[in-house]
């Protein structure tokens, strides 16, 4: 079980990979903060820092 991609050395040995799950993220907005919705560019920009204050999303 490993959340990263296996090393080329790891599958060289034998090791085969299967994916089990895919990860899921939760947005939660603090009531103060409303919008009637986020698009995913919005979002990923939230999560890589890009925008950092509410306005930035708006």
């Amino acid at each position: 079980m490993a959340s990263r991609e296996l090393k080329d050395t790891e599958t060289a040995e034998g090791a085969t990979a299967t994916v089990l799950a895919m990860d899921g993220i939760a947005v939660v907005v603090n009531p103060a903060n409303t919008t009637a919705d986020l698009s995913v560019d919005q979002i990923k920009s939230i999560y890589t820092g890009e925008a950092t204050v509410w306005a930035d999303v708006q």
